[in-house]
């Protein structure tokens, strides 16, 4: 069987509609920098504010899509997805498939929407999603993957990349998949080179890392433990890395993605209000999504777990904030925590 994979233009002139995809600029990092998709996290309310606020980033990846027992997509996850909802920058949309069936759904539902290219999610390390038989479940499975991919490629008009773990149980389980993937034209891998039953425990493992480097065909992409510019720049060149994938980090510094390639020009009083500027927006478009304080909150103390690592004192911050149990408790907890800085 031959494949055939088509390569679009990354803007689709329909009218009504501007479609402007991440890494679209005049000049290209040194470094392209992806975000890393994060259930609950990285969502569009996220994604939007970063881009405009922060910038650095090349290709944004919107959390996985995946089908209900009725074979649709849950209301929340496929509103994240839709241009008008991403006025700035559209992501890449992710898929968690792990039969051919959902696989092909979940792709023309996408390329409905405009979409040129997806991401097929093979590292979900989270046992109620592996058992499944989905994410990371498959890894030890080639031949399923091979049968899935075999099918993918006959939807014309969408490329397809791909973001795995080492493996399920085991790191063996990574170069039979890999040899699969080698025999299909994926546009990219981002591999984070840790076993999915290890979550995020340890380290990532960067030998592996490198020696997958040598038996992967395709651009493989780095991903898992990368947390400063420094290590980013360090390792990207000691290791000939194109292109890192960045979940954690970012969330934890915002900045980071433009520190690494000193694209940041921002003085420290203006990262103090950009900071601001940043909480008030997502603080802001939540009160709008979300009905009630406690259902606002409930996704703020998300987005603050990471968030007040950017502070001096980041499990004070933190701590005030998740107690807050009233809007102007939380005004409060945000005050002191950004009085911090004034110390």
């Amino acid at each position: 069987m031959q494949y055939r994979l088509t390569f679009f233009n990354s803007c689709d002139h329909r009218p009504g509609i501007l479609f402007i995809f991440a890494g679209m600029k005049a000049e290209k990092n040194p470094i392209p920098i992806y975000l890393a998709p994060l259930q609950e996290y990285t969502d569009a309310v996220y994604r939007n504010a970063h881009f405009r606020l922060f910038g650095g980033v090349d290709k944004y990846f919107a959390p996985y899509l995946v089908l209900q027992n009725d074979g649709s997509v849950k209301k929340s996850t496929w509103r994240d997805i839709l241009p008008e909802n991403n006025p700035d920058v559209l992501p890449i949309p992710q898929i968690l498939a792990g039969t051919t069936d959902e696989f092909v759904s979940l792709a023309n539902k996408i390329k409905e929407l405009g979409y040129q290219e997806m991401n097929w999610n093979l590292g979900c390390p989270y046992p109620m999603v592996t058992r499944r038989g989905r994410g990371a479940g498959l890894l030890p499975h080639p031949d399923k993957i091979r049968e899935i991919l075999e099918n993918a490629f006959a939807i014309p008009e969408i490329t397809v990349s791909v973001k795995l773990r080492a493996g399920l149980e085991s790191k063996d389980e990574l170069l039979p998949v890999l040899q699969v993937l080698n025999d299909f034209p994926v546009t990219e891998i981002i591999l984070h080179p840790r076993i999915a039953k290890d979550l995020y425990k340890g380290e990532a493992d960067r030998n592996l890392f490198t020696e997958a480097k040598e038996i992967c065909q395709r651009p493989l992409i780095y991903n898992g433990d990368i947390l400063t510019a420094d290590d980013a720049r360090d390792y990207a060149s000691r290791e000939d890395v194109s292109t890192l994938m960045i979940g954690r980090g970012i969330l934890q510094n915002p900045f980071l993605a433009s520190e690494i390639n000193g694209t940041s020009t921002a003085t420290e009083k203006e990262k103090v209000q950009l900071l601001r500027d940043f909480h008030s927006e997502i603080y802001s478009a939540y009160a709008e999504k979300l009905s009630g304080f406690s259902h606002q909150q409930m996704r703020m103390i998300k987005f603050w777990s990471y968030f007040s690592e950017s502070f001096p004192e980041p499990r004070k911050a933190f701590k005030k904030v998740k107690k807050a149990t009233s809007e102007a408790k939380y005004d409060e907890a945000v005050s002191q925590a950004f009085r911090q800085f004034e110390l």
